[in-house]
């Protein structure tokens, strides 16, 4: 009973407001975006200038763990200057809420590409969209970050661009992750930040791309095979994959990684 009533009072705080509402005189909600483990997510217009932006709100049930992390994106984001990471364009107190403004990236998630459009990704297809969201992961490498948190819902494509977003559990190399937030990072056994914890993330990225094309009902490999028995994919990748999922002794540099990857696509 206890649970469920901390359930429905989380529902209760948590719950978005309204299209119309302006928010510090300045930020008209559109449409609500969506609700992740820490924020809530709008679109809305800033009726100074005109142009919608995303606004990014604490979630309230998450007390001071959903604002430190907000502030962390806020610091994180004001560091960062790449055409495919959005811009921290304000931040502020409102009504004892903490909120972050960003521009906001159009485009449709790769999760939302593959469940809700059901696209699929042949193997080249996996590689050369991650060879290019490498590109982005190493500028946040060489600033010093690790990103966390490389999955489906945070990378964007809009046309040819490709975006990566969220940087709510984005920490400084070496740093120690707190197991709290709920990192991807957790699953490779990490406590401090390192590069192969953002490689981990990249090698489930790749899986979930490579089992867009999967036919369950076609194959003939047994029940709870894993990934080596169900997909069908070069040597080389289930190389590369082995070694970002921790399997093999992991990659230490993503550079070597990116270099196994080109050399992949280039054969």
């Amino acid at each position: 009973m206890i649970k469920y009533m901390k359930g429905v009072y989380e529902a209760w705080i948590d719950y978005p407001k309204r299209e119309g509402t302006v928010i510090a005189s300045r930020y008209r909600i559109q449409r609500f975006l969506g609700i992740g483990s820490y924020g809530l997510t709008y679109i809305c217009i800033d009726v100074d200038s005109d142009q919608e932006v995303v606004l990014k709100q604490s979630k309230p049930s998450k007390g001071t763990v959903g604002r430190d992390l907000l502030f962390r994106e806020i610091d994180v984001l004001g560091r960062l200057r790449h055409p495919s990471i959005q811009k921290c364009l304000a931040s502020f107190e409102y009504k004892k809420k903490l909120f972050m403004v960003t521009d906001y990236v159009k485009g449709k998630t790769v999760e939302d590409l593959i469940f809700e459009r059901e696209a699929v990704f042949s193997e080249k297809e996996a590689l050369c969209f991650v060879r290019r969201l490498m590109e982005i992961l190493s500028y946040v490498h060489e600033q010093g970050f690790v990103h966390l948190d490389i999955r489906l819902p945070n990378v964007i494509l809009d046309g040819d661009q490709i975006y990566l977003i969220d940087f709510g559990l984005a920490c400084r190399l070496g740093e120690s992750i707190r197991a709290k937030f709920g990192s991807t990072a957790e699953t490779s056994q990490s406590k401090t930040a390192e590069v192969p914890n953002d490689l981990y993330g990249i090698g489930h990225f790749i899986l979930f791309m490579l089992y867009s094309g999967y036919d369950s009902c076609s194959s003939e490999v047994e029940l709870n095979s894993g990934w080596e028995d169900e997909l069908t994919v070069s040597p080389m990748t289930k190389h590369m994959l082995r070694k970002l999922l921790q399997i093999d002794p992991p990659y230490t540099d993503p550079q070597q990684f990116v270099r196994d990857l080109d050399h992949s696509l280039n054969r």
